[in-house]
């Protein structure tokens, strides 16, 4: 796995900011980092970058802890929310930069990309809208030809049209170079067509980690009445079954067809999925037998 970590954990005062968070990201994957506001993504993010040190945990990244060394911060990109850069330069002043300081840097690729999304490589950082200069930040660290880029919330202030065309150039690296991107974004619809992964956060814990495939392929709707939720009661055969009531539907999580068949079921969107799991409360086996006791 490029990026990895087992029970990493930490606090700031009296307050857990990640607690015991365990989770995994391969080669040539786009993993998309999901949660409320407070939930923990970007000091996660920050720990992985080697910016903020964990209070306790294991993490790999890169084949090796989180450091400082150049060796290490050649193979690894980052991006974070404010998308910090000097303001005088212009992008392709900025590549200059980046080529004197990254043996693996590619300014030609750099240049198609602004191309490609319409930033112009002349004009300043500080005469640049909100949404370029996010996009500039994403292609500076992609010009590196990083094995692991973090990005921190790259999409939110993009409008719908640059924001696809980012990501589509995010995901063709990822899947060129077989390099491992994780990033953080609220715009969870976005992230279906090219998220191949999701980890979901609440409250400085890991809530889920599957991959998008598994997700959307176990996940349906159906009617929210007694006869249904009886039916699922009588029907769970895995631990990791459940529903979770949404109103006046349920969102049940099984592998098993029959059960869709016989709810007149419809498919969940992965947004769908993700605010059920961090709004409502699972029922699963183990909870009802506790109910019936």
């Amino acid at each position: 796995m490029t990026i990895a970590t087992e029970g990493l954990s930490k606090r700031y005062g009296k307050s857990a900011a990640l607690d015991s968070v365990t989770f995994s990201v391969p080669k040539g994957s786009i993993s998309a980092l999901v949660g409320k506001n407070g939930a923990g993504k970007s000091t996660l993010l920050h720990i992985l970058a080697g910016l903020t040190r964990a209070d306790s945990g294991k993490i790999q990244v890169d084949g090796s802890p989180p450091s400082q060394d150049p060796h290490w911060l050649s193979g690894v990109g980052f991006v974070d929310q404010v998308a910090s850069m000097p303001s005088n330069l212009t992008p392709l002043g900025l590549s200059k930069v980046g080529r004197d300081l990254n043996s693996t840097w590619r300014q030609d690729k750099l240049l198609l990309r602004l191309d490609e999304l319409e930033i112009p490589s002349g004009r300043r950082i500080s005469k640049l809208s909100g949404g370029q200069k996010h996009a500039v930040a994403v292609l500076m660290a992609l010009a590196k030809e990083p094995s692991v880029l973090l990005l921190d919330e790259p999409l939110a202030s993009l409008d719908p049209i640059t924001r696809r065309a980012l990501l589509g150039i995010v995901l063709s690296y990822a899947y060129e170079k077989t390099a491992a991107i994780l990033l953080s974004s609220h715009l969870v619809g976005d992230l279906e067509r090219g998220c191949d992964h999701i980890v979901l956060l609440s409250n400085g814990t890991v809530l889920l980690s599957q991959t998008t495939e598994e997700l959307l392929g176990s996940h349906f709707w159906a009617a929210n009445s007694n006869e249904n939720r009886t039916l699922i009661r009588r029907i769970f055969n895995s631990p990791s079954d459940y529903f979770i009531e949404m109103d006046a539907k349920l969102l049940v999580c099984s592998s098993n067809e029959s059960l869709r068949y016989q709810l007149e079921a419809r498919s969940a969107g992965l947004e769908e999925i993700v605010i059920a799991r961090m709004t409502g409360k699972r029922v699963t086996a183990e909870t009802t037998k506790a109910s019936e006791a």
